[in-house]
C-alpha cells in the first residue's frame, strides 16, 4: 500500500509539471489553443494569466514531489487536498474536465497516503 500511495502522489506531481509546461509552453501555439478552447486573436492578452497559473502548477508539483522523498507526509497531505479543492473550484468555474484530470488523481492519492 505505501508504494501505491507514493507512486500515486508522484503521478499527481507530474500530472502538474505537465499542467506546467501546457501552461508556460505550449498555450500560444496551435496545439495548446486548441486544448484550451483559446481564439488566436486572445492568445496575447490571455498568455500571462496561462503563464502564471503554470508557475503555480510547477511550485505545487516541486513541493508536493520534494515532500514526497523527504518523507513529509503532512505537507503531502496538506498539497494533496490543496490540489482537490482548487480542482473543485476549477471544474466549477472553468472545465468539468479539470474533475478527471485534477480531482479524481488527487482524492484516490490522498486516499492512499492516509491508508499508510
Amino acid at each position: 500500500m505505501e508504494l501505491a500511495a507514493r507512486i500515486a502522489v508522484l503521478f499527481v506531481g507530474v500530472l502538474h509539471v505537465l499542467f506546467m509546461y501546457m501552461e508556460m509552453v505550449l498555450f500560444p501555439t496551435d496545439k495548446g489553443r486548441k486544448i484550451f478552447g483559446v481564439k488566436k486573436e486572445d492568445v496575447e492578452t490571455m498568455r500571462v494569466l496561462a503563464a502564471n497559473q503554470g508557475i503555480y502548477n510547477g511550485a505545487l508539483a516541486a513541493v508536493l514531489i520534494w515532500a514526497e522523498f523527504a518523507g513529509q507526509v503532512d505537507t503531502v497531505k496538506a498539497m494533496l487536498i490543496f490540489v482537490v479543492v482548487v480542482g473543485i473550484y476549477g471544474a466549477a468555474t472553468a472545465s468539468r474536465s479539470i474533475l478527471f484530470l485534477q480531482v479524481i488523481p488527487a482524492v484516490i492519492a490522498l486516499g492512499l497516503v492516509f491508508a499508510v
